[in-house]
């Protein structure tokens, strides 16, 4: 293969060198940044040999070229150009140029909140735990529990400024402990208690003639995160004209003294004013449109939630639980009726599909979605017939007006549909549970009504263990035939038995690497499938290439979109070059972790040149162990 000819070709067809902003490459694809999309010609760089599949996502475009031969051809495409190499996340950064300014403010947004929603939970679960012992007489105001719990519930709310700020400056590029320490300063203890407002008392001090007021920002959002924005830049300023051998000593000094007086005297009043402001039109939105504002929010949350815009709504939910005066989410519950609606719609589709996978398909999704997990219900299952999408959007309407109706609001955020019920106050549970119902059940049967326009393919119904002798164990993923050489390949992790057409990644599900199988895995500890070579492990530790002496290259790739977590929670026991054998422990990864950052942490193994095998043929389904045969492959 000639990497420089299709390196060449590759560039010509995006525009030439002008038009790449920035480039990085996976395990299998080329991730590129153009200042113009419209200048690339993808239907050529799709024809190209070396090329299995062209998409754009996330700002990037992926060319998929495949483990082993993308490095090279990486290296080709950058050599000789003034195209920089970038790391994955110095990419990540230059796709997001070519967002529009919402979209990037929304990703911002969702960055930020996404790591401290945990604490927001943990908060908000036990202010309801609390609202209802004293519901039912249970603890008494004075006792020394309630005290504790009440300081346990609180603390999130109160310390919000700090949360945010440590998690705003990794955003924003400025030292995550001065932004602490400018939280620290906003929420001092010399400073009025911002809670404490509802008195009427509010205290002031006189700087140089100027009333300043000492009230701090407890509980607020939109100050803290200008305050550490305008830190970002006041930093990076000063580091360009103090001398490097001041730099530790006057930097951090001059960042926190200039930003102080500035988040007090400017940022801080406008930042609360806007707060303040946005609460107060919310609450009148809420009050005063009234159910309307519900069935308008519930009908289209969903649609909102295909764009990635809805990760922004965080900041402004945040804002309500931290406002002493509202102190209420009324807004996750019109969500959370929008996410059990779409349940309702795919429980349809279980019922009405001919389709046997669907059916495997749309019953889990369902479950998920009531459960506050969304993705596989829209993606998978309602977006694909659209009907159903839409069914859907009409229960997130009934469901919003209803919980707007009677005033059902949230004491935490983060959770919807049925866990929701745990930060969900007693007196507002029944309400809850009631909308819920009606949302799913609107959507169930108008996506009945309207039913779903399955094509022929899809009305013929896939063997199956029911109609036919051949086992599971049986199923071709690529035709059999005679081959000099049998390999079977065991399975690299413990879980269930995934086939490859299921996989959420086009790039594997579509066969675009190549013919393999999958594991949704329950720990993680991933073993090698063979005895090989170690010919590619990636620097995020999340992909392997293994290469036998009989020439079966294997790739496995652990988890969906994991490639983004740059590493974090992976741990590797090999290097390039390292001749293994089947059952040795490649990889190490925090299994929680991948569930939390990545899309899925469901692990593939892919036979890259299944296309000269003879076949490729599934041994086992189902629950699988670790080291246990998995795969035959027929090798010429």
């Amino acid at each position: 293969m000639d990497y420089n000819k299709i390196a060449k070709e590759i560039l010509m067809y995006l525009g030439g060198e002008k038009n790449v902003a920035s480039a990085a490459h996976c395990a299998t694809r080329l991730r590129l940044v153009l200042n113009d999309d419209k200048k690339a010609n993808i239907k050529k760089i799709e024809k190209l040999d070396a090329v299995k599949g062209v998409f754009n996502s996330g700002g990037q475009l992926q060319i998929i070229i495949g483990q082993g031969t993308v490095n090279k051809v990486y290296a080709a495409f950058i050599e000789g150009t003034k195209i920089g190499a970038a790391s994955l996340s110095d990419n990540k950064k230059a796709a997001m140029k070519n967002m529009n300014p919402f979209e990037r403010f929304a990703r911002m947004l969702s960055s930020i909140f996404l790591p401290i929603i945990p604490a927001i939970v943990a908060s908000g679960l036990l202010m309801g735990i609390l609202g209802m012992l004293q519901n039912f007489h249970l603890i008494d105001s004075k006792s020394g529990m309630y005290i504790l719990l009440n300081m346990f519930s609180s603390a999130a709310f109160v310390f919000l400024p700090v949360l945010i700020a440590f998690s705003a400056a990794k955003q924003f590029g400025t030292n995550p402990f001065l932004a602490v320490t400018l939280a620290g300063i906003m929420i001092h203890p010399d400073l009025q208690n911002a809670w404490t407002l509802g008195n009427g008392i509010k205290n002031s001090m006189d700087f140089y003639g100027l009333h300043v007021s000492m009230v701090g920002y407890q509980g607020q959002v939109l100050p803290i995160l200008i305050a550490v924005w305008v830190m970002g830049y006041i930093e990076r300023g000063l580091r360009k004209i103090v001398p490097d051998i001041l730099d530790i000593l006057l930097t951090p000094f001059f960042t926190v003294l200039i930003t102080g007086f500035f988040t007090f005297f400017i940022i801080g009043p406008a930042g609360r004013f806007l707060g303040d402001g946005l609460s107060f039109a919310l609450v009148t939105l809420y009050n005063t449109a009234g159910v309307f504002a519900g069935i308008l929010f519930g009908g289209l949350y969903s649609l909102i939630v295909i764009t990635g815009i809805h990760q922004s709504f965080q900041a402004v939910e945040a804002g309500l639980l931290a406002n002493p005066n509202i102190h209420r989410d009324f807004l996750l519950p019109i969500w959370s009726m929008a996410n059990v609606a779409q349940g309702g719609a795919a429980f349809a589709v279980y019922f009405i599909t001919k389709n046997a996978k669907m059916k495997s398909v749309a019953g889990p999704a369902a479950l998920s979605a009531v459960l506050g997990i969304t993705e596989p219900a829209i993606f998978g299952v309602n977006l694909r017939y659209r009907r159903p999408f839409i069914a859907a959007a009409s229960g997130g309407a009934v469901g919003g007006g209803y919980v707007v109706f009677t005033k059902v609001a949230m004491t935490g955020m983060g959770v919807s549909g049925i866990p929701g019920t745990s930060i969900v106050p007693p007196s507002s549970i029944l309400n809850y549970v009631i909308g819920m119902l009606l949302a799913f059940a609107t959507a169930f049967a108008v996506t009945y009504v309207l039913g779903i326009k399955e094509d022929n393919m899809e009305k013929v119904e896939k063997t199956d263990e029911a109609n036919n002798d051949k086992k599971n164990e049986d199923v071709l993923l690529y035709n059999e035939s005679d081959a000099n050489t049998i390999l079977n390949l065991v399975s690299p992790v413990n879980g269930n038995v995934i086939l490859l057409k299921d996989v959420p990644d086009k790039t594997f599900s579509d066969g675009l690497l190549g013919n393999g199988i999958a594991v949704d895995p329950i720990d993680g500890i991933v073993v090698s499938p063979v005895d090989g070579t170690v010919v590619c492990l990636f620097e995020t530790k999340h992909a392997i290439a293994i290469k036998t002496s009989d020439g079966l290259e294997i790739l496995i790739h652990i988890g969906i979109d994991t490639v983004k977590m740059n590493g974090e929670g992976f741990k590797s026991f090999v290097k390039n070059g390292d001749m293994i054998k089947k059952g040795q422990k490649l990889v190490e990864f925090d299994l929680d972790l991948v569930k939390e950052k990545a899309k899925s942490p469901i692990t593939i193994v892919v036979i890259t040149n299944s296309d000269s095998m003879k076949f490729v043929k599934q041994l086992k389904s189902g629950k699988i162990n670790r080291g246990e045969e998995l795969v035959s492959v027929g090798i010429n």
